[in-house]
């Protein structure tokens, strides 16, 4: 690897002529995540009924909305055996960036999720609680 402060200090040359296009577009993807997935994150674990596995959230674009929804999958085999989309008018006009979980000391997640900053360069902040399966509350933060 060369140290940063031996390198040319020139500009990275585009080769002349269109750009190369793959034989099949569908290698640029190679897990096939949709165009409409803006964000993907392991809430944390849960555990019910014997069973156990982890949370995550999924934020998807439906037209000029987002959507949240939750699933929980299974040990060891990763399967889903939940769902559940989080439906809020308001949460659906916000444009969310940062998503950060935090896990509760008697089980569960709680994930914070930030929106980007507004003219003023306000942030608003939201509140996913995750339990077991199907368990889920979403809203505004309250301070």
């Amino acid at each position: 690897m060369t140290p940063p402060d031996k390198v040319a200090p020139d500009p990275i040359q585009t080769p002349p002529g269109p750009a190369e296009q793959p034989a099949n577009p569908a290698a640029m993807d190679a897990i096939g995540v949709p165009a409409k997935v803006w964000a993907v994150r392991i809430a944390g674990g849960w555990e019910a009924d014997g069973k156990r596995g982890f949370s995550r959230v999924i934020g998807t674009f439906e037209g000029d909305a987002q959507r949240l929804t939750v699933q929980w999958l299974a040990e060891p085999d990763g399967r889903v055996v939940g769902s559940k989309v989080l439906e809020d008018e308001e949460a659906a006009k916000l444009t969310f960036g940062d998503m950060r979980a935090e896990p509760e000391d008697r089980g569960g997640v709680t994930v914070f999720l930030d929106t980007l900053p507004d003219a003023d360069g306000i942030r608003d902040t939201w509140v996913l609680i995750i339990g077991g399966p199907g368990e889920a509350r979403f809203g505004p933060a309250m301070n």
